[in-house]
């Protein structure tokens, strides 16, 4: 999975992130039967859960911050990893993306 591994969000706006699966020579074909698990931890080390949404044909998905508001996530730099548990106990992670969580001017 190749991506950029540092966004920025302002406090309160919606936090969502779409992927593409690209299937190598070897591993699945999709991500159907694949168990995506996926956490932002913020500059003072509060844990947030991420939502994930897998496309129909299990070649994207979405990971989304659906169970508050991004206003609560302390200013600083956070981190957030993507976890897959695949069929047959293998797991892999994602590498450590930075977010950078900053002030809203607008109310």
């Amino acid at each position: 999975m190749s991506c950029t591994n540092q966004v920025t969000v302002s406090q309160g706006n919606t936090f969502a992130c779409t992927f593409t699966w690209t299937p190598g020579a070897t591993g699945p074909a999709n991500l159907l039967a694949t168990t995506i698990t996926s956490t932002l931890e913020d500059r003072d080390f509060n844990q947030y859960a991420m939502t994930i949404t897998v496309a129909g044909d299990g070649l994207s998905f979405t990971v989304a911050y659906t169970a508050g508001s991004t206003a609560n996530w302390a200013l600083g730099l956070a981190k957030w990893d993507i976890k897959f548990a695949f069929p047959g106990s293998t797991v892999s992670r994602t590498e450590i993306f930075r977010v950078n969580v900053i002030d809203s001017v607008t109310v």
